[in-house]
């Protein structure tokens, strides 16, 4: 699964984990509106405020460091393509050898 998931490419991956980050935000939604205002909910109140709170500050920090990182590869690319296209690329001059002849 692994190999799978590291073959993919970067837009894909990224794509699959904004996903995930949805699942888990909903999750935590889930938990923070639903769960946590019942009369009297397993584990308490708090337990539940603390884990959807958690879970939708995680998802959200996903989503942002997966854009952060989707922004910083393709300025990286675009520094790459300028510097190579600044590099001046020299060759040496093919000299006729002239022969003298004496």
């Amino acid at each position: 699964m692994i190999k799978y998931i590291m073959s993919r490419k970067d837009n894909e991956k990224a794509f699959w984990g904004i996903l995930l980050s949805a699942i888990v935000f909903g999750i935590g939604y889930y938990f923070l509106n639903y769960i946590a205002t019942m009369e009297e909910p397993p584990l308490g109140h708090t337990i539940h405020i603390l884990i959807g709170t958690t879970l939708m500050a995680v998802s959200g920090l996903g989503v942002v460091l997966i854009l952060k990182y989707l922004y910083d590869q393709k300025r990286r690319k675009k520094r790459k393509e300028n510097k190579r296209r600044k590099h001046k690329i020299v060759f040496l001059k093919h000299q006729k050898k002239e022969s003298s002849t004496i």
